[in-house]
């Protein structure tokens, strides 16, 4: 066992549960005293480690950890959640922290999965990954033997385990064709809340197989992924059309989702006045020899397109570069992060797109903030969870991002309170009116009530898996689905 030094210079070796705080070992005062599990990696208490574990990437919630986990085995995740459970300590797992609201945020103790980071095998259909390994180094890894993932993140400097508990959403890779990354996931490996290591899929367990995917860590911590690959092209065509005009954006939009060779489609919204207003993005994936037919792709549509053509791995990595530029040159890990997204139905969307963008103003933004919209085939999302809009006609579900930005770093509560309040109407009109439904990763508030209505139908069944998989109720507070007068003890 690895045991970082409190600020004292001695090794915190137990857990006093009457007290409820981490010991060096049995004080002549303590009433009680819970030798922590012997542990492949290293069990951290000092302020700098729980200090690095106290934000997300929103900068909006701080909750300091009690200890942070950084695990050298599945075992020691199993180890320490059995240790939770027995004295009621809270456990958040952490992957990258890209929420912005606080979810992966826990008074008790932080597992930082990135630390565990192996691709244990790697074939033509189907890699086997620690959840804690980044997106972009399977990308990487696979590319090398001309595979990829399906569906990959717009950004991939997020761990496996980190998007498939949220549904993993193909910001630059995937959702015309594919669904989500839950919808190509063939096996997991499972730590409980119980602290039982399980293998499941969609035939072996797979009541825990559907609550863990896409189930905001409420059931059980990921710690390995099966995840499906598929040949992958060698360079990324890109057709850019500028609008100035809603109705005319979604005419072209809508053509373009259809249109066979058509591999990727997002958009990116700008407020009035901007030039253009709207830009979409329509991608097509190819090798050198067989190049697409420009005019097939985008031709006859409103807009003319400007042609945008790189390497595949330029084109899936565009975004971690604009961010790693960002991170130079404006403290982008600083600033705070008040995201709004949202799930939209197909035959709402131009609508509701057109009145948001009718009052969306430079701030709503920020001076590094953009606002993005992603089509996704409703058939093609297979899970039951993350819970999409109802099917209303529409083949197409959409995601809307406002990725607002502060334009300073620092705490600012002023601001804070105008985004939330502006997120809260915002999203009660786009349920109420619209049929939308969350997209967990933003700044939201929700109280217990807001996510029963946000399960819906399905709230029995996750309310059941969530008694079943976590019966001490100790995983993952931050979202606010199940509280319990426990929650903020650690």
């Amino acid at each position: 066992m690895t045991i970082r030094p409190d600020s004292a210079g001695t090794a915190v070796v137990g857990f006093d549960p009457v007290d409820r705080q981490w010991l060096p070992g049995p004080g002549a005062s303590s009433l009680s005293f819970a030798t922590a599990p012997e542990l492949d990696g290293a069990l951290l208490v000092d302020p700098v480690a729980r200090d690095a574990a106290a934000t997300d990437l929103g900068n909006i919630a701080d909750q300091r950890p009690c200890a942070v986990l950084r695990p050298g085995s599945a075992d020691d995740v199993a180890a320490m959640l059995r240790f939770c459970r027995a004295y009621a300590i809270p456990v958040s797992t952490r992957g990258q922290a890209h929420t912005t609201y606080g979810q992966a945020l826990s008074a008790g103790l932080v597992i930082e999965m990135r630390h565990l980071d192996r691709i244990h095998s790697l074939g033509p259909e189907l890699a086997e990954v620690d959840a804690g390994i980044l997106w972009k180094d399977l990308v990487s890894a696979a590319f090398e033997h001309s595979r990829t993932p399906p569906a990959v993140t717009g950004y991939t400097s997020l761990t496996v385990g980190g998007t498939l508990s949220m549904g993993g959403l193909g910001g630059l890779v995937g959702g015309l064709r594919t669904g989500l990354q839950v919808d190509h996931v063939r096996e997991l490996e499972v730590v409980t809340g119980a602290g039982e290591i399980e293998r499941c899929s969609a035939t072996r367990n797979p009541e825990l197989f559907e609550a863990v995917l896409g189930g905001l860590g409420q059931c059980g911590v990921i710690t390995k992924a099966v995840v499906e690959l598929v040949p992958a092209r060698q360079r990324a065509r890109t057709y850019v059309l500028a609008h100035t005009d809603n109705a005319a954006f979604f005419r072209d939009l809508r053509e373009v989702i259809d249109r066979p060779g058509i591999d990727h489609v997002y958009a990116e919204l700008y407020p009035p006045g901007a030039d253009p207003t709207h830009k979409l993005y329509a991608t097509v994936f190819y090798n050198e020899d067989t190049p697409p037919n420009d005019q097939a792709a985008a031709g006859g549509l409103a807009a003319e397109p400007v042609v945008d053509d790189t390497g595949y791995l330029d084109y899936v990595f565009s975004i971690d570069t604009f961010v790693d530029d960002m991170r130079a040159n404006v403290s982008w890990d600083r600033l705070l992060k008040p995201w709004y997204d949202v799930w939209l139905p197909g035959e709402s969307i131009e609508d509701y797109v057109a009145e948001v963008h009718r009052s969306l103003t430079p701030r709503d933004l920020g001076p590094y903030g953009i606002s993005l919209l992603y089509p996704q085939r409703r058939e093609h999302l297979t899970r039951p969870y993350p819970p999409v809009p109802e099917a209303d006609g529409s083949p197409w579900v959409f995601v809307l991002d406002l990725n607002t930005t502060s334009e300073t770093p620092g705490a600012d509560p002023v601001y804070v309170e105008e985004m939330l309040d502006r997120n809260s109407r915002m999203f009660a009109r786009a349920r109420d009116e619209f049929g939308a439904v969350l997209y967990p990763i933003g700044s939201v508030r929700f109280s217990a009530e807001d996510w029963r209505t946000h399960y819906g139908g399905r709230w029995p069944a996750f309310r059941e898996a969530k008694t079943r998989f976590d019966p001490g109720g100790v995983l993952c507070p931050g979202p606010g689905i199940f509280p319990t007068d426990d929650s903020s003890r650690g």
